[in-house]
């Protein structure tokens, strides 16, 4: 429930502190304070607006009450956003009765806002939330502020590959209050297996029975593949004839060796210890997924570390899921249906198999890898391409832009249109055609879709994540009449009620806004006049669009909300969102940018006769 305080709008005069914008710790608690507040205002409180005169110009303010402390806390505004973060200036505070507002730091604001959340929420948190929720805000901030003296000390701050752009998110979620914790990973370790370190590491192996491996691919000998992974580690009599390789992250590995079953294993023989080698690998955005420019393979694995909200494990469903839907995919023909949409499939996987347990920590999922070397080149994903840059630095999208606006000749708004155009054509339209034709809608976040730029212009998308499909129960009959392994597989199939919420908020509230805010953001393009053109493009989209993907895009353009992810009350409950169970608690409604009371009149006509 969004809350606001009611109390008196007040005007002061005061004078703007010092800044250190290029000091890698401000950099970072600024962005801190950024990411935390736009969830609190999201989610808990929207604030009331304010007024200020700072050093002669009368500037926007937000003004929040926290009962908790009996504390006004007033943040200036830099950039507003009806789509995305708004972007905030010197922070102040001042006690009932006073009349003088106190500059204040940014981490300082953080620690009320959460004590403030704390007491809003002590009957629906778990003891010591918000204990925890401050430490991880303040690994979060760390990071960045590590993140950050880092890559300013790096001469190229705009990657062209696919790994270099996997490595480049300095920032992490442009909406989560913790946006870059990673609990249960050293700084050293670090350095070595997450993403922005760029470290190379081998991976470890064993060797198990056969008849203990559970294994299934649709892309070949999994035995062959895994072998040439590991290389000159295997000689010619290592592993036996009944024998399977497991290949293993290097923390994963070291964690299960610490188990005690595991340990009895190896002492009976039937697990060996092969050691690391083989091919070097990399991280990727996720952390937990790893690719190199010498493997046709990404490799995702189950990790002892907390990223975010999770514990990232492959659950034994999603293991399945992504060896049934490759299937799916290429018995649909999707990609020549819908040529400017692509997949990156999880065809494959193999872990342990222990008797008694769902998932013994083996689990590994084997992902098409089309983007080694030069071929990754202008493949990005939209959370790198809509980053925001460090202080004196360009942003990579309106960088692009404004490239394009030189060699085209084109005025840098003309040219914002028409690559936000050419961008919906490939998301948009092919991800709502694909839901309407088939009963398939995906989980089109951020990070998950990938967008191909090497021509400038986006010329298509390509999704990943074998965990994030959602089958229409509407289309069940049609689905599982062409694949019966559907059928076999949970967690797949969901009403379209539902599929409608959550495709809302992956597709248009966390990707399409992102664009549409980055735009704004750099000065590329006014936000309303994007939101009339993405209203004006799902309008036109109506016509072509028989059933779910029909009352998908009408929910779109009719309901007076829409879902966000409720990222910190997830925090606050200790809810780990890839558990089961979770739901709706993941979710909150917010008003709906594209809903016609919500859209400027005038920018609205604007944006539809150019």
């Amino acid at each position: 429930m969004v809350h606001k305080d009611r109390g008196m709008v007040m005007t002061a005069r005061v004078s703007i502190p010092a800044q250190t914008p290029r000091d890698p710790h401000a950099i970072a608690a600024a962005a801190t304070f950024q990411s935390f507040a736009n969830c609190y205002i999201r989610e808990i409180d929207a604030g009331c607006a304010a007024c200020m005169a700072l050093d002669g110009c009368e500037r926007r303010c937000l003004d929040w009450y926290l009962s908790a402390q009996r504390l006004h806390l007033r943040a200036v505004l830099s950039t507003d956003s009806r789509v995305g973060p708004k972007a905030f200036g010197p922070l102040f505070s001042r006690h009932p009765g006073e009349n003088a507002w106190q500059p204040v730091d940014p981490l300082w604001a953080v620690q009320c806002l959460v004590q403030d959340l704390s007491e809003k929420t002590k009957a629906d948190s778990r003891p010591g939330a918000g204990l925890e929720l401050m430490l991880r805000t303040l690994q979060s901030c760390a990071r960045i502020a590590d993140l950050s003296d880092q890559t300013a000390r790096r001469l190229d701050n705009q990657p062209e590959g696919f790994l270099e752009s996997e490595q480049s998110l300095i920032f992490g979620h442009w909406m989560h209050p913790t946006p870059k914790s990673l609990t249960g990973m050293s700084d050293w370790q670090s350095a070595v297996y997450a993403p922005e370190g760029g470290g190379r590491f081998a991976l470890t192996y064993f060797a198990a029975p056969r008849d203990m491996v559970r294994a299934c691919s649709v892309a070949g000998d999994l035995n062959a593949i895994v072998g040439a992974m590991a290389g000159d580690l295997l000689e010619e009599d290592t592993l036996g004839d009944d024998e399977m390789l497991l290949p293993m992250h290097p923390l994963q590995a070291e964690a299960l060796m610490l188990q005690p079953r595991i340990q009895a294993l190896i002492e009976a023989g039937l697990l060996r210890p092969l050691g690391s080698g083989g091919v070097l690998f990399t991280a990727t955005s996720s952390v937990r997924t790893i690719a190199s420019d010498d493997c046709d393979w990404m490799l995702k694995f189950s990790l002892p570390v907390k990223i975010t909200n999770s514990l990232r494990l492959n659950r034994a469903h999603e293991l399945e899921a992504g060896v049934v839907m490759a299937r799916l995919v290429a018995l649909l023909d999707l990609e020549t249906r819908l040529p400017k949409l692509g997949f990156l499939r999880d065809p494959a996987y193999l872990t342990l198999d222990l008797a008694g347990e769902t998932e013994s920590g083996f689990e590994v999922i084997l992902r098409e890898n089309p983007y080694r070397g030069e071929n990754g080149e202008g493949v990005i994903s939209l959370a790198a391409l809509t980053a925001p840059a460090l202080p004196g630095r360009c942003q990579r999208l309106a960088a692009l832009i404004e490239r394009l606006a030189g060699e085209a000749g084109l005025a840098k708004t003309e040219a914002a249109h028409h690559w936000f155009d050419r961008y919906l054509d490939c998301a948009m339209t092919a991800l709502v055609r694909l839901y309407d034709e088939t009963g398939i809608a995906l989980e089109a976040h951020q990070q998950n879709m990938l967008v191909d730029v090497s021509e400038g212009w986006p010329s298509k998308v390509v999704y990943r994540d074998s965990q994030g499909f959602y089958l229409s129960e509407r289309h069940r009959p049609a689905l599982t009449s062409a694949l019966p392994e559907l059928a076999e597989v949970s967690d797949l199939f969901y009403p379209d009620a539902e599929i409608r919420r959550r495709f809302g908020y992956y597709l248009v509230v966390n990707q399409v806004f992102a664009v549409i805010h980055r735009m704004g953001a750099e000065g590329l393009a006014d936000e309303a006049c994007l939101l009339a053109r993405l209203r004006g493009h799902l309008t036109a989209l109506t016509k072509t669009l028989r059933g779910s993907g029909l009352d998908f895009v009408r929910h779109l353009l009719d309901d007076r909300t829409i879902i966000t992810k409720a990222n910190l009350g997830v925090r606050i409950a200790g809810i780990d969102e890839l558990e089961g169970g979770a739901g709706a608690s993941l979710y909150r409604e917010m008003p709906n940018p594209l809903h016609p009371a919500n859209l400027k009149t005038a920018s609205l006509d604007d944006a539809l006769a150019s």
